[in-house]
């Protein structure tokens, strides 16, 4: 792995994590990802991952690369549908909304892998 592409997936990285846990991240977003919507908040919260994304492949791309603009659509459709899903179970089964509930960490693991092996796939696509 070169030095750019470490770059590329640790900016990768610190992008979902500003994205989910900062306060890029609005109570509002975290409300709607909890019960299901509006679907535009939950689109809102995709689509700051998505800048994101694009701001980091702009960052470390040399001259600029359309693969941004690739990348952020990526990350804001399969971010809206993974949040989508995991929101719209948790409506449906109180214990994925319970942190008390081993199944809640599960799934939130589990969700956590999907964004970032989607992450690492498409950060494996752009240094190819």
């Amino acid at each position: 792995m070169t030095s750019q592409a470490l770059g590329l997936l640790c900016g990768f990285l610190v992008a979902h994590y500003l994205g989910d846990f900062s306060p890029l991240a609005t109570p509002r977003m975290h409300e709607a990802k909890a019960d299901g919507g509006p679907l535009s908040v939950i689109a809102a919260h995709a689509l700051v991952h998505a800048l994101l994304v694009a701001i980091v492949v702009i960052l470390f791309s040399a001259p600029v690369s359309p693969a941004a603009a690739t990348a952020a659509g990526v990350v804001f459709v399969t971010h809206f549908a993974l949040d989508l899903t995991r929101s719209r179970l948790g409506s449906r089964f109180a214990a994925l909304k319970d942190p008390g509930q081993n199944v809640f960490w599960y799934l939130l693991g589990l969700d956590q892998l999907a964004h970032l092996l989607i992450l690492v796939a498409l950060a494996a696509w752009i240094m190819r």
